[in-house]
């Protein structure tokens, strides 16, 4: 029987170092776009209740399922992503919102590490952040949409104008997240995310 359960636990012990040590191909492109969008939109809605727990899980699934990269960085990621979140939607104001810069340039740092990108961790970090400011500041949502271009170009290796058509979605998205429209707004942000994944295709 104890004969039994130290082999039981050997390959348990197994089983979780393949699972995190198993190479892996990080990419920015290997995403799925209908359960990025599925996934933003429940980030979206927890960031916003200020579920901090709750939006690990979704978080983690992003990086480790989505992007490919390994458990531990995107668990890291994970957190990471989530403090900065959670800083944004409790600060009283401004101000005290600019300190989820700090875990975002973490974030954006090893994401650009991981998948080998090019892009300016620190530029994608204040303009992630910029994304977020404009969203909460309903008198500036008209620079949402070209934020969003320039993060997308930036981030995925292209043109703001290339990035334009997946920009205007996620801002659409938005606006009917905010509008609390959670079907409508996973379908724009599913059309966001085919035009996010469709500027890696090459041009025929």
């Amino acid at each position: 029987m104890l004969f039994a359960l130290k082999r039981l636990l050997i390959l348990a012990v197994l089983i979780v170092a393949v699972y995190c040590f198993w190479p892996r191909s990080p990419s920015l492109s290997s995403f799925d776009p209908e359960r990025m969008a599925e996934l933003q939109s429940g980030i979206w809605k927890d960031a916003a209740a200020k579920k901090s727990r709750e939006l690990v899980f979704p978080l983690y699934e992003t990086y480790e399922r989505q992007y490919r990269l390994p458990p531990v960085s995107s668990l890291k990621l994970a957190f990471d992503t989530a403090r900065a979140l959670n800083i944004f939607y409790t600060a009283p104001d401004a101000a005290d919102q600019e300190k989820a810069l700090l875990p975002l340039q973490t974030v954006f740092t090893t994401l650009k590490n991981e998948t080998k990108s090019k892009f300016d961790a620190n530029a994608v970090a204040r303009l992630e952040l910029m994304t977020w400011s404009l969203r909460a500041d309903r008198a500036k949502r008209a620079q949402l949409t070209s934020a969003w271009s320039e993060l997308i170009g930036m981030v995925h290796g292209c043109s703001a104008a290339d990035a334009l058509p997946a920009a205007k979605k996620f801002a659409v998205a938005a606006k009917l997240a905010d509008e609390e429209k959670w079907d409508e707004a996973r379908k724009s942000c599913s059309e966001a995310w085919s035009a996010v994944k469709a500027l890696h295709q090459p041009n025929p």
